[in-house]
């Protein structure tokens, strides 16, 4: 069995004491647990805020909203030391551009489990991700046994802003004013959940999404009025996490891992995400759907690795190219998996790598991209399914105490180049980048790249421009935000005009 490089063993030191509160939305939670300290520390209100502070210039093409999920907890986790990143409170953080000035808001999604918690004014759900431990609480007659997180992914679809998570349906927000609207189930063609990495076709704007509950993957197709076209369900062979996948251009392309997401360990109480080499004994294998005929084909690397997220992948006269992050192992591992880890050994530096998929004889090879540690890989969404030159991530490099990512990274395809930009006067933990093409343009690099980042010296949050193609470390402009928006997971743009037809539609 070959095995992906492992990265050196660190240590990763913890603080005795959380920092003193700067701001009124600040908490004083008395731990150093890292995801609920720093960038990650939650922020307890509300904001809304109107011509924000400028240094530089927005530039006058750029014209919409970026909205971005905040993982916020709102009431203090049962268990602190047990808390993880991935469990707090969704809300969405939305940055409104027009006319060279930019407003925000900020506001928690109302799932049904959260206004069960609000009205008892604490707590009362346990984590997944390291388990409860020994907090625990009665919940309510008729409460969902399980927390509606809504904190993964948010973006406007058939005039909804819709905000995802692996383990429900998404949630519908008002796109201005940020209100919950309920949960939407595309039109009563989903009843459980569907994934928060959904993919928009360029061609055709419609959604291609999944669900997988268990050992079950269920493909769909949306068309963009929310109505489902198209579904098909295929047996993965083990309850696999499958956070992320890819499409081609006549292909969904999803890789099979170690990773697994176990139901029945949550309802115990015990950690639920494991490192279980036993369930794929022969290695991570891609399983490949033909979005025309539904046929599945499967291709064994003969690694164990897990992705965490996919740049593009597309097709060739022999192949499939795929290009995505991939990570040595992710989880508590399976044979020593009731305590919790900390942080970069339950989740490891991510590398960029490409695997070719071989079509005439069913078999991957493979090379690292890049030695630059990373996350959260973006193109131009207009190259979705196709060869496309650039990708944009988030370094990872530092196996930092107190933050996840540390730079903004550009990687060319083509001369194999990666170039990393620090942040400006100390701003750190850049968050997922968002690629905005340039009003006009049609070349693949040609617009602008939006990040918040974490200003370590005012405990706040900004918005970065970002040049694509000059891509040097001074932006065309930051914004200065009135909150720190929890360090959280992805977002999404939306143009002026897709925005308000999206508003008129809520009248």
């Amino acid at each position: 069995m070959r095995e992906l490089p492992t990265p050196l063993p660190t240590t990763v030191v913890r603080r005795t004491a959380p920092p003193t509160p700067r701001h009124e939305a600040d908490v004083d939670w008395n731990t150093s647990n890292k995801f609920l300290n720093g960038p990650f520390a939650p922020w307890h209100e509300e904001t809304e805020a109107f011509d924000l502070e400028v240094i530089g210039k927005l530039p006058d093409d750029l014209a919409g909203a970026l909205f971005r999920v905040a993982d916020n907890p709102r009431f203090e986790p049962l268990d602190t030391d047990r808390y993880h990143w991935w469990e707090g409170d969704g809300g969405v953080a939305g940055t409104y551009i027009r006319d060279g000035k930019a407003s925000f808001r900020m506001k928690w999604v109302h799932t049904d489990t959260m206004k069960i918690e609000v009205e008892a004014g604490e707590a009362l759900y346990s984590g997944f991700v390291n388990g409860s431990g020994k907090a625990k609480r009665d919940l309510p007659a008729g409460a969902p046994p399980s927390k509606s997180v809504a904190n993964t992914n948010v973006g406007l679809f058939a005039d909804h802003l819709l905000v995802y998570y692996e383990g429900g349906l998404p949630h519908s927000m008002h796109p201005e004013t940020l209100d919950t609207q309920g949960t939407y189930n595309f039109g009563g063609a989903l009843d459980i959940l569907c994934t928060a990495h959904y993919k928009i076709e360029p061609s055709t704007g419609n959604m291609l999404f999944y669900s997988a509950i268990g050992p079950r993957l269920t493909w769909y197709e949306a068309d963009t009025s929310g109505t489902v076209v198209d579904s098909f369900g295929f047996d993965m062979g083990c309850p696999a996490m499958v956070h992320d996948y890819i499409v081609s251009e006549h292909l969904a392309i999803f890789l099979i891992s170690p990773n697994q997401f176990r139901l029945d360990r949550i309802m115990e109480g015990r950690p639920g995400v494991l490192w279980d080499e036993s369930a794929t004994p022969n290695g991570s294998r891609f399983a490949v759907l033909d979005r025309r005929t539904h046929e599945v084909s499967w291709y064994d690397t003969g690694l164990m690795l897990a992705p965490t997220h996919f740049f593009n992948a597309h097709e060739t006269a022999t192949g499939i190219v795929v290009d995505l992050h991939v990570i040595a192992r992710l989880g508590n591992p399976a044979d020593d998996s009731d305590e919790p880890i900390d942080s970069h050994s339950w989740f490891p530096p991510a590398m960029a790598w490409r695997f070719v998929l071989d079509t005439a004889t069913g078999t991957t090879t493979q090379h690292m991209h890049s030695g630059i540690a990373g996350e959260f890989p973006k193109i131009n969404d207009a190259w979705l399914g196709k060869e496309n030159r650039f990708g944009y991530f988030a370094t990872t490099r530092d196996l930092s105490p107190l933050t996840l990512t540390d730079g903004l990274a550009r990687h060319d395809f083509s001369t194999g180049q990666t170039i990393v930009l620090e942040g400006p006067d100390g701003l750190t933990s850049p968050s997922e980048p968002v690629f905005v093409q340039r009003r006009g343009a049609s070349g693949e690099n040609d617009g602008y790249l939006l990040t918040l980042w974490w200003n370590p010296a005012t405990g706040l949050s900004e918005l970065l421009v970002h040049e694509a193609d000059a891509f040097t470390r001074e932006p065309l402009a930051r914004v200065k935000l009135p909150v720190r928006v929890p360090f959280a997971f992805h977002g999404s743009w939306a143009e002026a005009e897709v925005l308000d037809a999206a508003i008129a539609a809520q009248r």
